[in-house]
């Protein structure tokens, strides 16, 4: 049986991608977070390669990446059948 995550988009990321939700499997136990939006970057292309910092290789201070209801910045994270993976850009008050 495959695994399979969730990704949620919103804002640019569903304009780009066209569509706000995407079920997407992941073939072997190591699968992570960044290979994740490494993929998302070579299908969709444009904002999705604005995600992680190539720098430090971690999500970029303006995206907003939630695995399961968390904000996360590490991109080493491994992902298993059914996490939820939220991208967004981060809403700012004042």
């Amino acid at each position: 049986m495959t695994a399979q995550v969730t990704v949620l988009l919103h804002a640019m990321f569903k304009e780009a991608a066209g569509k706000g939700e995407i079920a997407q499997a992941i073939g072997s136990s190591n699968f992570t977070v960044g290979d994740l939006l490494g993929m998302l970057a070579r299908r969709y292309g444009k904002d999705f390669q604005t995600i992680l910092d190539p720098k430090t290789g971690m999500v970029s201070a303006d995206t907003l990446v939630m695995l399961n209801g968390q904000s996360i910045r590490k991109s080493d994270i491994q992902l298993k059948d059914k996490d939820v993976i939220m991208i967004s850009i981060p809403i700012g008050g004042g």
